[in-house]
C-alpha cells in the first residue's frame, strides 16, 4: 500500500469509527449535529478514494456526478462540524459567520456557484480528483470553489480553537481536543492556498487533507470524552447534593 493510499484509508477508518461511536448518543438526542457531520465526513472522505470513487460514479452515469456529491458532503461537513466547535469554543462571532446570516449566505453562494459550474464543465468519463480535466477553466473554477468555502470556515474557526488550547484554566481534554482540531484546521488552509496558488503539492496533496480529516477526529474525540466526564462530574454532584439534603 502506497503512502497516498494509507492516509486515504485510515482517515475513512477514523472517520467511519468515530461515525459509529456518535451513533448511540446521536438517538438519544445528545449532539445530533457532531453525529451528521461525522457521517457527511465518512461519505466525503470514501468518495475521494479511487476505488470507491469509480465504481460508485459509475452508477451514477460515469459523468462525476459522484464529485459532486463530494463537494456538498464536503460543505456539510465543515458547515456542521465548524457550528459545533465554535459554541465549544464559545465563540459566537465566529458561529455567526459560519450559521448565522453572513455564513449562510457564503453556503448559499458556493453552493449555487459549485452546481453551476458543474454544470458548465464537459467531463464524460469518470476521473478521482477530476485530475483529466483540469486543463478546462471551468474545471478549474470548480474545483477553486470547493477548496475556498472549507477554507474560509477554518479561518473563522483557527484563532478560537488555539485560543482555546493556550488557555491554563480551561481543562485539559479540552486544550488537547481544541490543539488537535486547530492542527487540523491549519493543515486545510495550508493545503487550500497551495493549491488554489498552483503550487506543486505532489503527495502532500493527498496526504494534508486526509491527515487533517484524522486529527480532527481525534480532537473532536478529546472534547467529546471532556463533555462526557463534565456530565457525569454533573450527576455526583447533584447525587451529592441530595444525599445531603
Amino acid at each position: 500500500m502506497s503512502i497516498t493510499s494509507a492516509f486515504q484509508f485510515g482517515a475513512l477508518v477514523a472517520a467511519a469509527v468515530f461515525t459509529l461511536i456518535r451513533l448511540p448518543p446521536a438517538m438519544k438526542g445528545r449532539n445530533p449535529v457532531l453525529f451528521w457531520g461525522l457521517a457527511a465526513t465518512t461519505v466525503g472522505v470514501a468518495l475521494s478514494i479511487p476505488s470507491i470513487y469509480l465504481p460508485v460514479d459509475a452508477l451514477l452515469g460515469g459523468e462525476n456526478r459522484a464529485n459532486l456529491i463530494l463537494r456538498y458532503a464536503t460543505y456539510a461537513v465543515v458547515t456542521l462540524i465548524g457550528s459545533s466547535a465554535a459554541a465549544a469554543f464559545r465563540a459566537p462571532m465566529a458561529r455567526s459567520m459560519i450559521v448565522g446570516l453572513p455564513g449562510l449566505s457564503v453556503l448559499a453562494a458556493t453552493v449555487i456557484a459549485t452546481t453551476v459550474l458543474f454544470s458548465m464543465c464537459d467531463m464524460p468519463v469518470s476521473s478521482p480528483g477530476l485530475n483529466g480535466y483540469m486543463n478546462q477553466e471551468s474545471v478549474w473554477a470548480y474545483a477553486v470553489i470547493g477548496r475556498l468555502y472549507p477554507a474560509y470556515v477554518a479561518a473563522c474557526l483557527i484563532i478560537p480553537a488555539f485560543r482555546v488550547a493556550a488557555t491554563v484554566r480551561r481543562p485539559v481534554l479540552l486544550r488537547i481536543g481544541s490543539a488537535l482540531i486547530g492542527l487540523a484546521l491549519a493543515e486545510n488552509l495550508i493545503w487550500s492556498a497551495l493549491w488554489v496558488t498552483g503550487q506543486q503539492t505532489g503527495v502532500w496533496d493527498y496526504i494534508l487533507p486526509h491527515s487533517s480529516v484524522i486529527v480532527l477526529a481525534a480532537g473532536l474525540g478529546s472534547v467529546a470524552l471532556y463533555g462526557l466526564a463534565l456530565k457525569q462530574r454533573k450527576k455526583q454532584s447533584l447525587l451529592t447534593s441530595n444525599y445531603i439534603r
